[in-house]
């Protein structure tokens, strides 16, 4: 009798099961889409944007928030590039430096890791059998590799606040001995998180990204690396700290006096000429045109930096200022609007 009972109420109950069924899986389908734990809409079209995907989707696994994910992207941009592959001062690898406990100023990697942490590194990645310079392997080495400094930046990536957290993994977890680049490293920590929270690079190029695209035909003499540039009396983002780190990337110098964009041409102990000179800064005058699509701003005017000159006469210049969405940007000069301004010649 009780067998009857069981096998009425599971054939009355299966109608309304199979009806829940749909239901239930659209339910499952919301929360899962819900979950922070990777946004896999976001468009990744250069090595850096794939790189700081793979951190941003760490952070949010471990159970840190889209500002700290952004905050710890600031820092190791500005550590590194976010290139994982780079060395301290662009050096060559040396295996006796490299596994130097005592050696600092030889930093590696994403993080820009040092001294002991360079070697568990190096050690962590020869156990994996893998290169140390593998983006994954230093994700993982960065969140349970790293010692109690593992432990440290899973609480640290829970910040809500951008600029707080920025600071704080500089302070606390990278112990960054430039304190003076925070502003530098929120700047970069803001542009990710706006990046990563609007879908990512749109694949129009040349501003999408922190690292702009070179205009067709054109090529660098030098690679820019503004994980180096420091800012003193040139303040960060300024046209002026981007000409005057630029130009010492080449080994060439100006005063750290040389006053606004406008005033460079007018310095005292500097050849000036307005023929286009190669790895020369630019000036513009106050309210002069930048190559026909912008004005420089009338009181402060602009510099920028040459990369290049064609056959033709047009001239390639990259350039920084607080009006710009990427930290740097480039733009193509034509023969007649690069005649139009005035290079100084550096030391």
């Amino acid at each position: 009798m009780k067998t009857v009972i069981k096998r009425k109420v599971i054939l009355f109950s299966l109608p309304f099961l199979l009806l829940l069924l749909p239901i239930l899986a659209f339910f499952a389908l919301f929360v899962g889409s819900s979950d922070s734990s990777s946004d896999t809409d976001i468009n990744t079209n250069t090595p850096q944007q794939q790189t700081a995907k793979v951190i941003w989707d760490r952070v949010l696994k471990e159970g840190g928030t889209k500002e700290g994910a952004a905050a710890l992207l600031g820092n190791n941009q500005a550590e590194s590039e976010l290139q994982p592959s780079i060395i301290q001062s662009n050096a060559t690898y040396n295996e006796a430096k490299a596994m130097d406990t005592t050696l600092g100023g030889y930093a590696f990697g994403l993080a820009q890791w040092d001294s002991g942490r360079r070697v568990n590194l190096l050690n962590y990645a020869k156990s994996q059998k893998k290169s140390w310079t593998d983006t994954n392997l230093q994700v993982e080495f960065m969140f349970e590799q790293d010692g109690t400094d593992s432990t440290l930046l899973k609480q640290l990536v829970k910040g809500t606040n951008v600029k707080q957290t920025t600071e704080d993994i500089m302070r606390k977890w990278e112990r960054a001995g430039a304190v003076d680049s925070l502003s530098k490293r929120q700047g970069f920590a803001e542009y990710w998180y706006t990046f990563m929270t609007t879908g990512g690079d749109s694949g129009t190029g040349g501003g999408s990204g922190i690292t702009p695209d070179i205009p067709s035909s054109w090529t660098l003499d030098k690679p820019i690396n503004t994980s180096g540039y420091i800012a003193s009396s040139y303040e960060y983002k300024q046209c002026t700290w981007f000409t005057w780190n630029r130009a010492k990337e080449f080994g060439i110098t100006f005063s750290p006096f040389m006053g606004n964009g406008a005033d460079w041409q007018h310095q005292a102990g500097y050849s000036v000429t307005t023929t286009p000179t190669l790895h020369s800064a630019v000036s513009f005058s106050g309210s002069q045109t930048v190559g026909g699509q912008w004005t420089a701003d009338p009181q402060y005017g602009h510099v920028a930096f040459v990369e290049g000159i064609h056959s033709d006469g047009s001239v390639l210049i990259s350039q920084s200022g607080t009006g710009f969405s990427t930290v740097y940007t480039f733009q193509v000069l034509t023969k007649a609007q690069a005649s139009q301004l005035h290079y100084v010649i550096g030391k």
